[in-house]
């Protein structure tokens, strides 16, 4: 078994002294320093104990101490025995999310268009686990027919979006809706003519669908693990 060695405590004293050692300056180290602060020991590795050397002593510098290093077969295996140490804790990311989806309606119409219903579903599914703040819902028309109409249009166009999603479990008062008109196109199609990809009145109402849409964006917090 590995024993340190132990000086009596005139030795200790004489060997400390020439090394410079200050116990009022220095932790209480039970075994004998240089003056590098290193333990010395001797020709055949072992350790020089002080004359106060006790386990105790021994084991406060815990496993990175000189005590673990000179007489870990005699100190307790809970002084010598390094810590795991603690998983780190990842605190909830609180992210914010903004969620916007186009949702086309047909022409002079304030009903859903099957895309636009798929697009609202995958939306819903999307809030799942959201703690929703709101949800702004602006309807808009293209620039076809007069101005007022399109303003009452764009407003049925909204409304219909908030009732699909009321309609699939979403809280009515969570939604805004507001109705633009034929603000903030998409598209800018020009008029019919002859020498243009717009030839006639049917290919500009085909052109002009993007602009006949629905904006939702859905404000809240989701909690990412």
């Amino acid at each position: 078994m590995k024993t340190s060695i132990k000086l009596s405590g005139l030795v200790a004293a004489m060997l400390m002294a020439a090394a410079g050692s200050s116990f009022a300056a220095d932790p209480v180290v039970p075994y004998v320093q240089s003056s590098a602060k290193q333990t010395v020991v001797n020709s055949t590795g072992l350790c020089w104990r002080t004359g106060f050397w006790t386990p105790a002593l021994a084991e406060q510098a815990g496993p990175e101490g000189a005590g673990c290093a000179c007489d870990k077969d005699i100190l307790s295996a809970a002084a010598c025995t390094k810590a795991e140490p603690a998983a780190p804790v990842e605190e909830p990311k609180v992210a914010k999310v903004t969620l916007a989806a186009d949702t086309l309606f047909a022409f002079d119409s304030a009903k859903l268009s099957a895309s636009g219903t798929d697009m609202l579903d995958q939306l819903v599914d999307r809030m799942a686990g959201m703690d929703v703040e709101v949800i702004l819902t602006t309807g808009y028309a293209d620039r076809l027919g007069k101005e007022a109409y399109n303003q009452q249009l764009s407003e049925r166009r909204a409304e219909a979006v908030k009732t699909y999603l009321v309609d699939k479990g979403v809280d009515s008062g969570l939604v805004q809706t507001e109705g633009r008109g034929t603000a903030d196109p998409v598209v800018d199609c020009p008029k019919p003519a002859a020498n243009s990809q717009i030839k006639n009145v049917q290919d500009l109402v085909n052109c002009l669908a993007p602009n006949r849409r629905a904006v939702i964006e859905v404000i809240g917090t989701r909690t990412v693990q």
